[in-house]
């Protein structure tokens, strides 16, 4: 379902992961035990989770049970009950869930990032709600979002396995048919960034670092040479990072470069944990890195073996299932069509050097660059190092 948490209003925050969080505590034909003991029954697994444009829920069983898991899955998609003691009970489990991220300064400085770097547009906050905005949902505002938003145009099913597309209409078509037809949704706006440095004081004992600049869309044509980047910086042991900061001078034990692609817009990020009096160094270690890439091309060895890595991740990610459906799905969504692993394999092997140089100019523009900083860090070191 093309809803995610980028689509709430400010007093709506996490009400698209409450509804996911719903999902399995029951409809007018199955309570939450019955549901449990079905899945058990089967040998399968099934799950939901919410991301800043999307809200899942998926399942994984034999194919002899196709025709009861499509079941199960529609009825908990179509026909939640929202008992009110169950929005109680789970609306407690989510504030433990956001209460939890807290408490983990790596997961926390990723949130704090986004809210500093979109600080006025829903993409920058956190796809949990707050728990003050949890704390005031009602059972009818889940109702009312469920049916204002969840509509066939912002549905797609993705299956893959021993089955055919005929039995997947076939089961579920009627069903999905009793969704409402809506108007389209408003058009999604493209945040716009907010750079520069925020520093957090908590009481950590390590300082934890985030930064980030503007990364391509999930149909930007950059987006291959931006994932090799990606790799050639920070996304693995042999990267730039992991050996500088890491190997070489000792300054983190978890350093890496991230790339999140959405509709419209992107981010390029780094994360590092690092001893407080270090965190200056650090910063200066990974400004550095990044001002080489925009400058500085790629050799053609460090190249292929980016390419080498991206392709064995993509295509031993093919042989998973979960994998291929979730690939499915996302396509449909960004292109309206299945993209071929074939096709994605060609556009890496099509990225050159020059096309490294260019991106990372693009991307990795000192003047976009946002960093928050938690934990209790040299505040001032940090902002010399910025200014330098």
């Amino acid at each position: 379902m093309e809803v995610g948490s980028r689509d709430e209003e400010p007093a709506q925050g996490g009400i698209s992961h409450f509804i996911e969080h719903m999902a399995f505590k029951g409809t007018a034909r199955r309570d939450a035990l019955a549901i449990a003991r079905e899945l058990d029954r089967l040998g399968g697994m099934a799950n939901a989770f919410t991301s800043k444009e999307t809200t899942c829920f998926h399942a994984r069983t034999l194919a002899e049970h196709l025709h009861t898991i499509s079941d199960l899955l529609t009825d908990i998609f179509l026909n939640p009950a929202y008992d009110p003691t169950e929005v109680e009970r789970e609306r407690q489990v989510i504030l433990q869930e956001i209460s939890a991220v807290e408490d983990t300064p790596d997961d926390l400085v990723h949130v704090l990032f986004g809210q500093n770097y979109w600080p006025e547009h829903p993409m920058g906050r956190p796809v949990l709600g707050s728990s003050e905005s949890v704390g005031a949902l009602s059972r009818q505002d889940l109702v009312d979002y469920l049916s204002q938003r969840y509509a066939p145009a912002n549905l797609v099913v993705a299956a893959v396995g021993q089955l055919e597309h005929q039995q997947i209409v076939d089961l579920l078509g009627a069903s999905l048919a009793e969704l409402p037809i809506l108007p389209p949704r408003e058009a999604r706006q493209a945040p716009a960034a907010n750079p520069g440095l925020v520093v957090v004081p908590r009481p950590c004992e390590q300082v934890h670092i985030a930064m980030g600049a503007p990364g391509p869309s999930s149909t930007d044509p950059d987006r291959f040479a931006a994932a090799l980047l990606n790799v050639i910086l920070g996304g693995n042991m042999s990267s730039r990072l992991f050996q500088e900061v890491r190997e070489k001078r000792g300054l983190a034990y978890a350093v890496y470069s991230y790339l999140s692609s959405y509709s419209d817009s992107g981010v390029f990020g780094v994360y590092m944990g690092v001893a407080p009096g270090r965190s200056p160094e650090a910063l200066k270690v990974v400004r550095a890195e990044l001002s080489r890439l925009a400058v500085e091309p790629v050799d053609n060895e460090e190249l292929e073996h980016a390419k080498e890595h991206t392709k064995g991740s993509i295509l031993l990610g093919a042989e998973n299932p979960d994998s291929r459906m979730y690939r499915l799905a996302r396509n449909e969504f960004n292109f309206g069509r299945d993209v071929t692993l074939e096709e994605v394999v060609a556009q890496i092997e099509a990225v050159q050097v020059g096309d490294l140089t260019r991106v990372a100019a693009k991307c990795l523009d000192p003047d976009k660059l946002g960093i928050t900083v938690l934990g209790p860090a040299d505040a001032d070191g940090l902002a010399k190092e910025m200014a330098a």
